[in-house]
């Protein structure tokens, strides 16, 4: 098997397992029966659990990424595709069956480790900014000024996804849609 493979499948069965049941949860021992490897395999690719966790959260943010500008090039207007953002993260939170945000959930788990705290803010900040980026481009002018609006729809998304998987439900990220479009 190519040792890309070979990481990719460690990389995966992690992301899932730290995903469902919990980075604290998952051991390694865990991680090498789902993902069918020796253990000298996963220490080849990850020296420790903690960098396949940073390897995870640097995989996930990309992929959320490139999966959110994916969801938005049907879009055109400005305002369309913030909205839009919210039904990207409603679509999500329907398929994760409400177990909540990748980042909160780890930033839950690890809140004393600083490399992990970095790549969450990280995530977070460049969303904020994307965010931002469409406030900007879309030139608002209304009842809250570009900074503050961006603030909002970024907090409104934040908040409706946190209380969605307190409750197993979009229906408080619906109402923060709801809310931007009445805002934008």
């Amino acid at each position: 098997m190519r040792d890309s493979a070979v990481k990719d499948r460690i990389l995966d069965t992690a992301s899932r397992l730290f995903y469902d049941q919990g980075y604290h949860i998952t051991g390694i021992n865990q991680i090498i029966e789902e993902a069918d490897i020796a253990r000298a395999s996963l220490y080849n690719h990850f020296p420790s659990k903690t960098d396949l966790l940073l390897a995870y959260l640097d995989r996930t943010h990309a992929d959320w990424f490139i999966e959110l500008d994916r969801y938005l090039l049907s879009f055109t207007t400005p305002r369309e595709k913030l909205l839009a953002l919210f039904d990207y993260r409603i679509q999500r939170q329907r398929k994760l069956k409400y177990k909540g945000c990748h980042f909160n959930k780890i930033t839950a788990e690890t809140s004393d480790d600083e490399q992990v705290h970095l790549r969450v803010r990280a995530h977070k900040e460049r969303f904020r900014q994307y965010i931002r980026d469409l406030v900007a481009e879309a030139g608002h002018r209304g009842l809250l000024e570009g900074g503050v609006l961006a603030d909002t729809l970024f907090l409104l998304l934040e908040g409706g996804i946190a209380v969605g998987a307190m409750f197993r439900s979009s229906e408080d990220a619906e109402k923060a849609r709801r809310i931007a479009e009445l805002l934008l």
